[in-house]
């Protein structure tokens, strides 16, 4: 029977790596018959898992009687289901990567916190980073193409792309001048240093930098509160009834076309990578104190969790290799349970995995984060 303690603690595996030797290369005397040898020691990473998941519910009414996606709910929760896992799990590692012991800031900042608005991305950081990777024997990323060997990869964001393109004499190199009709990566832009970068906006981080305003809310909402009536002149986002603003203490300084972030008051007054909670919507309206916005709100929040608008940061990822373990226990599974009420009425779509994205090798990329232009 295990004990309480075992049961309670997150399941882990140790993997154990061995270092090289270090040998001795002192020349050997005529009268030494017996040597000491060349030593061997380890290290262990302990790799655990949690538990992750989600899920959709409707129910067979308003299949029947809500003429929605042609009046295929069943279809569209299932898709949507889909994109959740993909969203969810790309979250995950992107955070992941994030958690590296030693991350570079632009212009020499301490911390995330100290980045100012004008601390952009320098190209020359790309030498950098490169020179860290080879000093550590960092043998690079498998291209996509047939003997195209190894290499460096930068993942960031596009509007990092966008400034190393502007740099003066720049030096950027679209993917189309040196792949041609090979293979790419998903989503590969171009070469700087001879690295080849990968563009993504997950690595876009709203409102994640030093704060510009905030307030916070000044009473819990509910999932589908908070859409304006007309966004964009053509888009009537959520629902009839709904409640079209959340009310907080002050709207002050804050203004049409800002983006905020609606996140966890008890984890502190700056939004965190791990705050699953918090969204981030973009102000269509607001009063003295009430905010409308671009979309409605899918999960709940709580009286006086924050409402912040900050510096965006924005996080480029070097990869030299593989550095970030996927730990499953179990895959994600697709889970379609039976109905269980008294009617029958209500379908559950949903999936769960137990697994966890986990810093392996932190030796094998390098992490920047910096400002962006805001044209």
């Amino acid at each position: 029977m295990q004990r309480a303690a075992e049961m309670a603690a997150p399941a882990a595996r140790r993997v154990t790596n061995c270092y090289d030797t270090e040998p001795n290369w002192n020349a050997l005397a005529e009268t030494d018959l017996w040597l000491r040898g060349a030593a061997l020691d380890s290290r262990t990473v302990s790799i655990s898992l949690e538990i992750h998941g989600d899920i959709l519910k409707f129910s067979d009414y308003n299949q029947i009687v809500d003429y929605v996606n042609r009046g295929d709910m069943r279809g569209l929760v299932s898709e949507k289901i889909g994109q959740n896992q993909v969203d969810y799990l790309d979250i995950l590692a992107r955070n992941a990567f994030l958690t590296h012991p030693n991350k570079f800031f632009a212009a020499g900042r301490a911390n995330r916190a100290a980045l100012t608005s004008v601390d952009y991305f320098d190209p020359d950081y790309c030498e950098t980073m490169r020179i860290h990777l080879e000093e550590n024997e960092i043998p690079g990323v498998a291209g996509p193409e047939d003997g195209g060997g190894q290499t460096i990869v930068c993942v960031t964001s596009p509007r990092v792309i966008k400034d190393i393109r502007n740099v003066a004499a720049s030096q950027w190199l679209e993917v189309q001048e040196y792949a041609g009709t090979n293979r790419k990566f998903t989503s590969e832009v171009g070469m700087w240093a001879g690295i080849r970068f990968v563009k993504t906006n997950r690595l876009a981080l709203r409102n994640a930098g030093v704060t510009v305003i905030q307030t916070a809310l000044n009473g819990a909402t509910v999932v589908g509160q908070g859409a304006y009536a007309t966004v964009d002149v053509v888009y009537h986002p959520g629902q009839t009834g709904s409640t079209r603003t959340v009310t907080v203490t002050s709207t002050a300084s804050f203004a049409v076309g800002m983006y905020v972030t609606i996140h966890a008051q008890t984890l502190g007054t700056t939004p965190l990578d791990t705050d699953g909670t918090q969204e981030t919507r973009r102000i269509v309206w607001l009063d003295g104190t009430h905010f409308a916005f671009d979309k409605p709100l899918l999960k709940p929040h709580l009286t006086t969790d924050y409402v912040t608008n900050a510096l965006t940061v924005h996080a480029s990822i070097f990869m030299g290799g593989p550095a970030i373990v996927y730990g499953v226990g179990e895959a994600p599974t697709v889970i379609i349970p039976p109905k269980y009420d008294d009617l029958m009425l209500v379908n559950r779509y949903g999936w769960r995995g137990f697994l966890k994205f986990q810093l392996f090798r932190p030796e094998y990329y390098q992490v920047i984060e910096s400002a962006g232009s805001v044209d």
